[in-house]
């Protein structure tokens, strides 16, 4: 799976924006197919962002400690919370309301979490030091407005890699 981070971005774009249409479409009078379509094209949209995420970690120097596996709970508790409701309700979304909204709090949490963790692991590796969040905050709206984001974020991505590497090879 390195190829993420050797691709070039309009093949990442491509792949991203895929995942975008698919979840997207809406099969009359076929609610399974609407929400199995949903589900995947969501899979595929996101899928980016958790491979690239862990593959970049991967490249952190040692003396860079990112919380890896909040990152990984986070991405899973928001990814499964998002299926079941999809699943449960159809296609059409829920709402909740009292305590009941407490848990979608957290979960709106874990989203925002899985969007900036890619990002601080790419800026940590091009900074060599642990990057800060408000460092990393113009990069996070790159991944909230992925398909564009991906223009300016891929390339970085290839060059932190590349240098990462040639460090590591040194």
């Amino acid at each position: 799976m390195d190829f993420l981070l050797k691709m070039k971005h309009w093949q990442a774009f491509v792949i991203v924006l895929t995942g975008s249409f698919i979840g997207n479409f809406t099969v009359v009078d076929y609610p399974v197919l609407t929400t199995s379509l949903r589900v995947v094209g969501v899979v595929i949209f996101f899928a980016w962002g958790l491979r690239v995420a862990h593959l970049l970690y991967q490249l952190l120097p040692e003396k860079i400690d990112l919380n890896y596996n909040m990152f990984l709970i986070n991405s899973f508790l928001w990814f499964a919370s998002y299926v079941v409701v999809i699943v449960l309700s159809d296609g059409a979304g829920m709402t909740f309301h009292g305590l009941a909204a407490l848990p979608g709090f957290y979960v709106f949490f874990a989203f925002l979490h899985f969007l900036i963790f890619p990002v601080r692991v790419l800026k940590s590796i091009e900074k060599n030091h642990k990057a800060s969040i408000s460092e990393c905050i113009g990069d996070f709206f790159l991944v909230v407005f992925l398909p564009i984001g991906i223009w300016f974020l891929q390339p970085r991505i290839n060059r932190a890699t590349e240098n990462r590497k040639a460090i590591d090879a040194a």
